[in-house]
């Protein structure tokens, strides 16, 4: 009977050693996750140049330019990634952002400043990037972490005009496990973009082209706060 009890202990001790083991060997192996967040974003003022046809002829000269005075704004994220479970996570990530701006002046050659009537009321963009981090793994159930990205982003100004730039952005921020898998992020983000192009381009300039303006010579930079939560599979 004691023989019979020895060996059921070391056999519940292996099978225990084993699904340990193979725990182990799933988190090394790494988890995919999901991730959704949202926040507030703060977007730099925009001083642009305007470009018009040098064949247009003008009966008063146009505005040379304008400066858009942004205030803040949403945005609204999720993403798809892999925790490699080493430190290191990579994942695709889409971005909404509508920036509400306070004002549009001009800058006409005869009445100097002028404000502007804009067709919106908001400057929005939409941004697919793929990201990439580092997290300090400890003991505690904050993880500190720093990351960044590259993507493209897509823009639509003040006048409905839209165009498309390569985008860079930098985080930092901190995770806390609200449970096995499941993570609120905190983190702030600066993203900024290529120099911006509105309006007809400057290669189709012609006699027979469009009088203009292009609008250009500035680019989108935002710094935001976001809070995310994150769920591993």
């Amino acid at each position: 009977m004691k023989s019979g009890l020895a060996f059921l202990a070391i056999a519940s001790a292996a099978l225990m050693t084993g699904a340990a083991e193979a725990q182990d060997d799933d988190a090394a192996l790494g988890s995919v996750y999901v991730r959704a967040g949202a926040g507030y974003t703060f977007v730099n003022n925009w001083d642009q140049d305007f470009t018009y046809n040098p064949d247009a002829v003008f009966v008063m000269p146009p505005p040379t330019g304008q400066t858009i005075e942004n205030g803040d704004g949403v945005i609204f994220t999720g993403a798809l990634g892999f925790d490699y479970a080493d430190g290191i996570r990579t994942e695709l990530e889409y971005r909404y952002a509508a920036t509400e701006f306070d004002s549009v002046t001009l800058a006409d050659p005869m009445l100097g400043p002028v404000a502007a009537v804009t067709a919106n009321d908001d400057i929005k963009g939409h941004f697919l990037m793929s990201n990439f981090y580092f997290d300090f793994n400890n003991a505690s159930r904050f993880t500190p972490f720093i990351g960044g990205g590259v993507g493209g982003a897509f823009m639509e100004n003040e006048n409905g005009q839209r165009d498309a730039a390569l985008a860079l952005q930098a985080r930092a921020g901190v995770s806390y496990e609200l449970s096995s898998g499941f993570l609120a992020d905190v983190e702030y983000v600066y993203l900024r973009t290529n120099e911006l192009s509105f309006g007809p381009d400057i290669d189709d300039f012609e006699p027979s082209g469009p009088v203009g303006p292009n609008i250009g010579d500035d680019r989108y930079q935002a710094s935001s706060v976001m809070m995310s939560l994150r769920k591993h599979f």
